[in-house]
């Protein structure tokens, strides 16, 4: 027998967080409508992503099979989409770089640059293609398990993930608009030695080299990321899993520095962003996005379910 659930808002919170990340960014690109014939486009297209939470109100009711799982996974289908952007940004608008800064501020922390002395100094290639496998597992780990829960119609859930990720990438996406930051891999030199043969070295390095955006530096996404999912793991997923996740998010900080992509204190800022906004930030944002059911209006969903709030 299906379960009597209160209604669910049609619109909800991830969506006005996606309208406003596209309004904000509509503002800047209509700056530079001047610098590059793409820039209009750009805008328009922002502007409608804008309109999503007009569509999702309309959409009929129920929602088809195909588009449910859009409505639920579009943020992060559109996440690619969006780090591409910051390349094109880049290339109409070159904020002043803040790398002076932050190569100093790695420095005070850790008495040296960490990039440049962990891997030139390493003589294991297990300890290398561990952490190279790390890194490149990153890209794993953020899209298995919202694909599980996806899969497993534990839509709750889905949304929660979905919701605080999202958070933690666009803001990260904001800071890298802000004050760019170019990191070691752009100005440093790089390793030569013979842990460049390895299987995963050559991956990561082939990898980073197709999707690279310049001036994202600091804080790192790929840790905030990493750490967001292994925290809504815990919450979501078995034991087992959670310590998994979570030592995965640790391989990947690790490996943002290990393989020259980083300074140290891109990981650990983006591993401290990763926790601050999942945990502390996401739940008074998420409410204040949010709609409350109207009161007496209730409807069947069998995929819904309570989802606690990772508040601690």
């Amino acid at each position: 027998m299906r379960q009597v659930a209160p209604a669910t808002p049609r619109v909800l919170p991830i969506d006005r967080l996606m309208a406003g990340y596209n309004l904000v960014l509509a503002g800047i690109w209509s700056l530079y409508l001047g610098r590059a014939s793409f820039a209009p486009w750009i805008l328009l297209a922002h502007l409608a992503g804008a309109t999503l939470p007009i569509l999702w109100r309309r959409a009929p009711d129920p929602l088809s099979l195909p588009l449910r799982a859009i409505r639920d996974l579009y943020p992060l289908i559109w996440l690619g989409a969006l780090w591409s952007e910051l390349a094109l940004l880049h290339l109409v608008r070159v904020a002043p770089p803040a790398d002076a800064a932050i190569a100093a501020l790695d420095l005070a922390v850790f008495g040296s640059h960490l990039n440049e002395t962990w891997l030139p100094g390493t003589t294991s290639l297990l300890l290398s293609e561990t952490l190279h496998f790390s890194y490149w597992a990153y890209y794993l780990l953020i899209g298995i398990p919202p694909l599980v829960l996806a899969l497993t119609r534990r839509t709750e859930a889905l949304r929660d993930l979905v919701f605080r990720v999202m958070l933690v990438y666009l803001t990260c996406y904001l800071v890298f608009i802000i004050a760019p930051v170019y990191g070691p891999r752009e100005t440093a030199m790089r390793y030569t030695g013979p842990l460049t043969e390895g299987f995963f070295y050559q991956l990561v390095h082939h990898t980073v080299n197709f999707g690279e955006s310049p001036g994202c530096s600091f804080p790192s996404s790929h840790a905030a990321a990493a750490v967001a999912i292994a925290l809504m793991g815990w919450r979501y997923f078995s034991r087992p899993v959670g310590i998994l996740l979570f030592i995965e998010a640790v391989g990947v900080a690790l490996g943002t520095f290990f393989t020259q992509n980083h300074y140290a204190i891109d990981a650990l800022a983006g591993f401290i962003w990763g926790v601050v906004f999942t945990v502390i930030v996401a739940p008074p944002v998420m409410r204040w996005l949010g709609d409350r059911p109207r009161p007496g209006v209730r409807r069947l969903d069998p995929d819904l379910s309570p989802a606690p709030e990772l508040e601690r």
